[in-house]
């Protein structure tokens, strides 16, 4: 298999491919307002400690917050507005007592989110709101607590008229807990275990003289959980040594003996072990675990015990539960060194996999050059670390991380160096994830014999269990992708069969997650679609939208493939369906506006009122907002041509001012094909823009 494997990447290596040396561009400077810049922003607070060089850069993440919170406001847009303030509140999650002094100067923007959710009845972000407001404005706290006492009272009220008068208590508990536990302000940690701990005596009496009814514990559901829920928000707020003497006088009801006695080990005979085994309480409670708790306590274990592996590693996996990358590539660092020259493989591949996603969102995000830096940096620990302790581990993390790389330069339409990494990660540690890549890339640039053979290569690797039928069921489809375009009809045909045989052989939809699923259905309907079964095909693709409806990228994924192969009515309506998903980024939200404005131009029709009114509606100076600007006669083709600094955007720059009709060049077919081809030659192979130009440059 080796051999075979060798074979093949010194023979593709040697093909080339067509087309002239590309210009390089700076690397995207860092824009907060955009989503995924500013969690990456957010993301290096969490290894950054308390001082002013961490307030100044969680200023400008703050200010980019209240920015967008200023627009949803405008833009009537509540859900979006709870969400962005819940992330503000949680900037100072590790230092609570500063969040006053630091919002100060936004105080006027949380006084009108205070007022829309209130308006609203949204009452949890009005919690939140309040919380802000008493920290913000000491003078009036009394004031701001006053309300916040009317809001818990009103919910209480509500709740005893539906489930009667021993239903009190249940809702301000529910309803402080998400600010609580963003923010643990003292005052607010203090009341939040008050209310618990008064809960559970009331209730727990009146269980023991009256018994149970049905809207007691329809009401007080979660009174089980009281200790650990006492111990969450007090970890987190980080006074873990404190939730021994918090839950001591819990009885019946919501005690936990295995919480109980490792709180109080930690308190009285604290060492590393105990420390850890309290994380492990919290994190693997079945009803209520709290990854962000059980890391705040191994954090605390870790001040008095820094080189303890266990602790290190547990705490980092509690991080990278949470959705971190930094703060986890660190912990894992110091685990590995903790272990003094043993190899942990699965550890080293967990921090491999977090390598690769430090190194995807840098090059993803417009951001290659420092994206290789890291690499560079990575490629000398992973020789460092093999040579203190020799494990063919190393190999394959490195493996996986050039993978990555390769991914993301080709997404930034750097192909030769994209390239380049893919086939030496192979050398590493032959990988499905870079063959795949390798083959789409050459099916995508016209090589089909060695796109072939890149496939495979790759189904030489896979063995016969789930997960391996699932990724011969992908390059099955890409093989039969190839076979296709090359003319090879007849191949093409049992290869898509393949692929959806593969792809049934996974199991019914109900033994499968979600993402799967309408992976699955998605694959399978671009196949249906290449052996004749158009029908079925479209019906499939909104199965797949329909069985994962929050995934972003099935709705981009569903409309250029239906706008790929001439299906514009059935595109627009998966659109419509995205502009009404909440979880849908408008990223996503307008390029795919953009894509079905841009068809219904190229049609000769009237251009779809909901997607032109979306583009419409968007403000800021993020590429994809000038864009919808553009689109929309609010922004000129001067602006974009100046906002234009990287590869991906020039090329489409001169996709949309085709497309769209922004360039006068544009008019004439020279003008059209001259531009549509600078759009080829970027070698943006993965984008939905490489596609659709090659499409019109086929079908004038």
């Amino acid at each position: 298999m080796r051999i075979l494997v060798a074979l093949v990447v010194v023979a593709v290596a040697a093909c080339g491919h067509p087309g002239k040396r590309q210009a390089s561009w700076p690397d995207a400077p860092m824009q907060l307002r955009d989503d995924s810049d500013r969690d990456q922003a957010i993301d290096r607070l969490w290894v950054m400690p308390l001082g002013p060089e961490r307030d100044a850069i969680r200023k400008g993440i703050a200010d980019a917050i209240v920015v967008r919170l200023t627009d949803a406001l405008e833009e009537d847009k509540p859900y979006a507005a709870e969400l962005l303030l819940f992330q503000l509140a949680s900037l100072w999650q590790l230092d609570p007592q500063a969040i006053g002094r630091s919002l100060v100067e936004h105080a006027e923007v949380i006084r009108k989110l205070r007022a829309t959710f209130a308006k609203s009845g949204a009452i949890e972000p009005t919690i939140a709101a309040l919380t802000l407001l008493a920290e913000i404005e000491p003078q009036r706290r009394d004031e701001h607590l006053a309300e916040l006492d009317e809001v818990l009272h009103f919910a209480d009220e509500l709740e005893a008229a539906e489930n009667g008068p021993e239903a009190q208590r249940a809702q301000p508990i529910a309803l402080l807990q998400p600010t609580v536990l963003a923010v643990p302000v003292p005052w607010l940690v203090a009341r939040y275990v008050t209310l618990l701990t008064e809960r559970q005596k009331v209730i727990s009496d009146l269980i023991t003289s009256h018994g149970a009814s049905l809207q007691l514990v329809r009401a007080h559901h979660d009174m089980l959980a009281t200790s650990l829920r006492i111990a969450i928000v007090l970890a987190r707020a980080g006074r873990t040594e404190q939730i021994h003497t918090a839950i001591a006088d819990i009885k019946g009801l919501g005690y936990s003996r295995e919480l109980a006695e490792r709180a109080q080990t930690v308190a009285e005979r604290p060492t590393a072990d105990a420390y850890y085994e309290l994380a492990q309480t919290i994190r693997n409670d079945k009803e209520n675990p709290d990854s962000a708790a059980a890391l705040a306590v191994c954090l605390a274990g870790l001040r008095a015990f820094p080189s303890d592996a266990a602790l290190l590693s547990s705490a980092a996996g509690d991080a990278a539960a949470l959705g971190r990358v930094e703060q986890p590539i660190e912990l894992y660092e110091r685990a590995v060194t903790a272990q003094h020259g043993e190899v942990d493989a699965a550890l080293a591949l967990r921090l491999g996999k977090l390598y690769a996603e430090r190194i995807s969102r840098l090059a993803f995000g417009g951001r290659p050059t420092a994206a290789k830096k890291e690499w560079a940096e990575l490629d000398r620990y992973t020789r460092t670390a093999a040579q203190k302790a020799p494990h063919p581990v190393w190999a394959v993390v490195a493996a996986n991380v050039e993978t990555a790389l390769g991914k993301g330069l080709l997404s930034q339409g750097r192909l030769r160096e994209a390239e380049r990494e893919l086939v030496a990660s192979l050398d590493r540690a032959p990988s499905i994830e870079a063959y795949e890549a390798l083959a789409t890339i050459h099916y995508k640039t016209d090589r089909y014999d060695s796109a072939s053979r890149y496939a495979t290569a790759g189904i030489a690797l896979l063995g016969d269990s789930k997960g391996d039928r699932m990724r011969r069921a992908k390059l099955d489809r890409i093989a039969a992708d190839v076979a296709r375009t090359a003319g090879r009809s007849r191949d093409a045909a049992g290869l898509y069969l393949d692929s959806m045989r593969n792809w049934g052989s996974l199991g019914k939809d109900d033994e499968l997650p979600p993402e799967v699923q309408a992976e699955r259905k998605l694959e399978f309907a671009r196949s249906l679609w290449y052996v004749g079964e158009s029908g079925k095909a479209v019906n499939l693709v909104f199965d797949g939208i329909d069985v994962d409806p929050e995934n972003a990228a099935n709705y981009a994924t569903a409309t250029a493939f239906l706008l790929q192969v001439g299906s514009y009515a059935e595109a627009l309506d998966i659109v419509h369906r995205a502009l009404t998903q909440t979880d849908v980024s408008e990223y996503y939200k307008v390029y795919m506006c953009l894509w079905v404005v841009a068809d219904a131009r190229r049609r000769g029709v009237e251009r779809d009122r909901q997607a032109n009114e979306f583009l419409a509606s968007r403000q800021g100076d993020l590429w994809y907002e000038l864009l919808a600007k553009a689109a929309t006669k609010r922004a000129d083709l001067a602006q974009l041509k100046a906002a234009a600094t990287t590869g991906p955007r020039k090329a489409e720059l001169a996709f949309y001012s085709v497309a769209l009709g922004l360039d006068p060049e544009a008019a004439t077919a020279a003008g059209a094909r001259r531009l549509l081809t600078e759009v080829v030659e970027a070698r943006l192979v993965m984008d939905a823009e490489y596609d659709l130009a090659r499409q019109y440059l086929a079908r004038p």
